[in-house]
């Protein structure tokens, strides 16, 4: 996102969103690990002990390197933790894996899984980047949640809604190229009605204490 022309896709609120949803975790020093392929875990090259001494780094699964948070996560009652890698954050030569934890029970510390996807080559994770996402969800939200199929195109009044706000979309892109009609953070559809709240600020997400 920050390679786009003049950072461009920093104009798209849902995106933006979804970065600061949670917490990130971000490595203090460059950790450089390098999988060698086959029934092999791959070896730590640097970075394997932080500047504290704490061991950051493991190398336990096949093709695969673990970061330590170094924290044990409890939430209450009903709330688990889901962890992955920072939304829209790309790295080609390794993917972050997901996993979701009933923080309200276990006890025990969570480990960042990435796996390596270059043999035989140096894998860099630099110094600021994140190695770790999480957030909080109650676990009655899936199973309360209801989903109902219908053909998009019988809906006469979403469809002109769509077909609105698409032209006004185009008008401006045309109008002021790199610009943005913005609905969603404004809550107003294509002829100025209010059909939704307009977005303030970022989402209020506390920080945790170091």
């Amino acid at each position: 996102m920050d390679e786009t022309y003049k950072k461009h896709a920093y104009q798209c609120m849902p995106m933006s969103v979804a970065n600061v949803l949670g917490w990130e975790l971000v490595l203090s020093e460059d950790v450089v690990v390098q999988w060698d392929g086959g029934n092999h875990v791959p070896k730590i090259l640097s970075g394997e002990f932080s500047k504290n001494g704490f061991k950051q780094v493991h190398c336990s699964i096949i093709g695969m390197v673990s970061f330590a948070m170094g924290w044990v996560i409890r939430t209450e009652d009903n709330y688990s933790t889901w962890f992955s890698g920072s939304p829209n954050f790309i790295k080609e030569d390794a993917q972050a894996l997901s996993a979701t934890v009933p923080t309200f029970w276990w006890p025990d510390e969570v480990q960042m899984n990435w796996k390596i996807n270059k043999i035989g080559t140096p894998v860099t994770f630099k110094a600021g980047d994140p190695f770790c996402f999480f957030n909080v969800y109650e676990n009655t939200v899936m199973p309360d949640v209801n989903v109902s199929v219908s053909n998009l195109w019988e809906d006469k009044e979403l469809m002109e809604q769509r077909m609105k706000y698409d032209q006004l979309k185009t008008k401006i892109n045309t109008e002021k190229p790199w610009t943005w009609a913005k609905g969603i953070k404004t809550g107003l559809d294509a002829d100025g009605n209010v059909i939704g709240p307009s977005f303030t600020g970022l989402p209020a997400i506390p920080v945790p204490n170091q």
